[in-house]
């Protein structure tokens, strides 16, 4: 992403928790403008030692921004749910835009954001 400020240090949101942190409710406040905005989303998902475990890549309309996340359509799949931390959300640059895997062009999303997921060591 360019032009995101550091958010400092990473703090892992702890599956299970009972309330997101502070941040993320702060996000929720501040990411409200995206409901009803296209977003272009990109996951990289990694296993424990770093390798690609796989990506994705879609668009979709934010439905909601609420307690700590961000839900966006995944076309036929279910809605992602995204952390709402207001960091990680940028203006897109206009332009056309194809997604890895389906070759699908994205002409002007609004928005874009990406994630790198870190598996969790077995137990």
């Amino acid at each position: 992403m360019t032009g995101a400020a550091d958010p400092g240090p990473v703090v892992p949101v702890e599956a299970g928790s009972p309330l997101p942190p502070r941040r993320l409710l702060r996000g929720s406040r501040r990411l409200s403008h995206l409901v009803g905005r296209r977003l272009l989303v990109g996951i990289t998902v990694l296993d424990t030692d770093g390798g690609l475990v796989r990506r994705e890549q879609f668009c979709g309309t934010v439905l909601e921004v609420a307690d700590g996340v961000v839900v966006v359509e995944r076309g036929e799949d279910e809605p992602a749910v995204l952390p709402a931390d207001e960091d990680a959300y940028d203006e897109a640059p206009p332009g056309t835009y194809e997604l890895a895997g389906s070759g699908e062009d994205v002409l002007n999303p609004d928005y874009v954001t990406t994630w790198e997921v870190h598996e969790r060591p077995s137990r």
